[in-house]
Parts: structure tokens; C-alpha cells; sequence
């Protein structure tokens, strides 16, 4: 038995939030700098701060940095 129903196409993947926060994504100009999103990333005491061996810690924020974080605000640590 052959069905004659047609398939539809797939509906293209929508991002969630896209709709409730179309700019989320987009760039900020902020005049001086342009920042590649509006996503930002809060401080916060991980841990990895403490200690002397501070290379997880770096790793930590280049990791956010490569993705789509585009503000990291760093707290009372100054990456360097």
C-alpha cells in the first residue's frame, strides 16, 4: 500500500529566547569599542583564584572569551 501524503519540510531550528530577545546576539556599539554580543558574563568566585597557579583560571576565561560571551566582568582580579 502506497500512501500518497506528502512529507512537509522540517521547520528551521529557532534559537529559544530569539524571539523574546531578537538583539540578545547582536553587536554593541558602545561608541569607543563595539562588543561582538550582548552577553554577559558576571562576576563570581570560582576558586581558581586562589593559589598561585593561576592557569586554570586563565583557561577558565579564554574558554567564555572563544565562545559567545561578549563581556567577561572579572571582579577584583585583573586577568593578565
Amino acid at each position: 500500500m502506497h500512501s500518497s501524503a506528502t512529507v512537509a519540510p522540517a521547520a528551521p531550528a529557532v534559537t529559544p529566547g530569539a524571539a523574546l530577545y531578537p538583539h540578545l546576539l547582536a553587536p554593541l556599539d558602545l561608541g569607543f569599542t563595539t562588543i561582538k554580543n550582548r552577553v554577559l558574563m558576571g562576576s563570581m568566585h570560582t576558586g581558581l583564584e586562589d593559589g598561585r597557579d593561576l592557569s586554570r583560571m586563565a583557561a577558565y576565561f579564554r574558554e567564555r572569551a572563544e565562545g559567545d560571551v561578549g563581556l567577561i566582568v572579572t571582579g577584583g582580579f585583573a586577568p593578565n
